[in-house]
């Protein structure tokens, strides 16, 4: 029996005559940044290969390095097709490049995955991240600063309320708000409990009423109301 199988196997492998097992159909699923047809050529699975020699690792590790790449899967679907499924990053910011690149997009990751256009250009502006490089694959090379990027996209805190974002001095992280709202973080090594307070308050106060809030010093935080003119 087990003689059986392994002549059945070395069969599908290496008859090229035998069509039973031909990719005929790659399906790509869940991609809105990635073309297709990238997609496609990544991997170089071509139609009319044996879909038990198709090489799948080399592919998915092509498809990893993609820069809006954040999880690949790869699924033989008997009995011609092959299913890709690709989980991109979301965008989460915007950073001006070295060497006057222009915008760059900021993914997930703290990775560039593209140059910012007027179609793809998140809200939130990046002041003073460190970047290996100007190009789509180039990351943010302070892991801490990544973690901030991503509390303040998944608190909704960048499209309702900051514009930007300075980690030009690391000790002393500074967001900038509508009507010149202030907030002050402190180091970006303490930063992620004082952003999911931050969201905590902005759900229980008006923003717009308030010149600058202080989160540096633990505990409650500090606000400074604007100026309420008399007449």
């Amino acid at each position: 029996m087990g003689g059986v199988v392994i002549a059945a196997a070395t069969i599908i492998l290496y008859t090229p005559w035998l069509p039973l097992f031909d990719l005929r159909e790659i399906v790509v699923r869940k991609n809105s940044y990635i073309p297709a047809e990238e997609i496609e050529r990544v991997t170089g699975f071509k139609t009319g290969e044996n879909l038990f020699r198709l090489h799948v690792r080399r592919a998915h590790e092509a498809l990893a390095r993609l820069p809006w790449a954040k999880d690949v899967l790869i699924h033989r679907a008997l009995l011609h097709r092959v299913e890709i499924v690709v989980e991109e990053r979301q965008p989460v910011a915007v950073i001006a490049g070295p060497s006057g690149a222009g915008l760059l997009v900021l993914g997930e990751g703290g990775v560039v995955v593209a140059k910012a256009t007027k179609e793809l250009q998140p809200p939130l502006l990046v002041k003073g991240a460190p970047l290996t490089g100007n190009e789509p694959g180039a990351r943010v090379s302070d892991p801490n600063v990544v973690a901030t990027l991503e509390r303040l996209y998944w608190h909704g805190l960048t499209e309702k309320f900051f514009q930007s974002v300075d980690f030009s001095n690391r000790f002393s992280v500074i967001l900038q708000g509508e009507k010149d709202l202030v907030v002050y973080l402190g180091s970006v090594d303490e930063i992620a409990p004082r952003i999911d307070a931050l969201a905590a308050l902005l759900l229980e106060i008006d923003a717009a009423q308030y010149r600058s809030i202080d989160l540096r010093f633990g505990g409650e935080a500090i606000l400074v109301p604007r100026k309420v003119v008399n007449r």
